[in-house]
């Protein structure tokens, strides 16, 4: 073999390598938030993220001493769904939260009508569990009612699932 052949043959060798990869890196980078909501599908996929802050208890701001998570996403049909959960600590760990809970939320824009539905602690039945919060991405479910702020009409929520990235602002999630 000539020294261009031997090379040109090592040079496919390594690309072809620098191609290949783990399992896990070829791993799909879903992201979504799906739920029925009486009975029709709402699903964001690929719009949609989660933003975490941790709780600081190192100032003398008693406001900023819980950590608090966003998860927000826009449907196909472009409604706009928040879940807003405040932890009972500095970090937010796998578990239960409920809408009993202040600032714990489920809200939902319907567009074009903008029809405000929500579930907080002074409207609806709503729940969240967090299954994942550490090393990303952050998984959970949740169900329950909502309130249209609008007309109030009762909306039954089942099924509702989330697999997003996060954002952190601080420390990282425990």
């Amino acid at each position: 073999m000539s020294y261009s052949t031997t090379t040109l043959a090592l040079l496919g060798v390594l690309l072809f390598s620098a191609g290949c990869s783990s399992d896990k890196d070829v791993e799909p980078e879903r992201r979504f938030i799906s739920f029925q909501m009486n009975g029709k599908i709402m699903l964001s996929e690929q719009r949609n993220m989660v933003y975490y802050v941790p709780g600081d208890k190192s100032d003398t701001d008693p406001t900023n001493d819980k950590a608090q998570m966003l998860i927000q996403g826009y449907t196909y049909d472009k409604d706009a769904v928040l879940i807003h959960i405040m932890g009972d600590d500095v970090v937010i760990k796998p578990g239960v939260y409920t809408n009993t809970q202040p600032g714990n939320a489920f809200t939902i824009e319907k567009f074009p009508t903008m029809e405000f539905i929500r579930a907080d602690e002074t409207t609806g039945n709503w729940r969240v569990t967090i299954h994942q919060v550490k090393d990303n991405p952050v998984i959970g479910e949740f169900s329950g009612t909502a309130v249209s702020m609008d007309n109030g009409t009762i909306h039954q929520l089942t099924r509702g699932y989330f697999k997003l990235k996060c954002q952190t602002n601080g420390p990282a999630i425990h």
